[in-house]
């Protein structure tokens, strides 16, 4: 059974992980960010986070390891760390990235205007620098 185990956001394993993705791992120390391992029978599967602005948050950093890719392990990753960050208070849910747009497209994520996002999701570092280029994405958690 799949569970997920919040972690620290300076556990080396995550940025190993990130890094080994081509993810960002800048500020993954900063304040605000919340991210968890998703393991199975002790295993870690996978990672993934979040940062919650108000009704609105950015989900981050989702990584499956690449021995455990093609299992489903990402959708499930993605859903359970929405449904802590909708627990948490929010009801929309943003991300940004250059290579997964199209499965996070079949989790219900769609392709918005920069100019359509709340002020506190541009002001992120993930969204002003880190990712300026990305594609942002959102859905509504309700």
């Amino acid at each position: 059974m799949q569970a997920l185990r919040a972690i620290a956001a300076d556990a080396p394993p995550l940025a190993e992980a990130l890094r080994a993705a081509g993810l960002p791992i800048e500020d993954l120390t900063e304040v605000g960010r919340s991210f968890f391992a998703l393991e199975q029978d002790g295993d870690i599967l996978g990672y993934g986070g979040y940062e919650i602005y108000g009704p609105d948050a950015l989900l981050r950093s989702v990584v499956v390891l690449p021995d455990q890719q093609g299992r489903g392990y990402g959708r499930a990753l993605t859903t359970a760390v929405l449904d802590l960050a909708s627990r948490a208070g929010a009801s929309r849910a943003f991300l940004l990235t250059t290579t997964a747009a199209d499965f996070f497209s079949r989790q219900g994520f769609v392709p918005l205007s920069r100019s359509d996002a709340p002020p506190a999701i541009l002001a992120t570092r993930q969204a002003a620098s880190i990712c300026a280029t990305a594609t942002l994405l959102a859905r509504d958690l309700t």
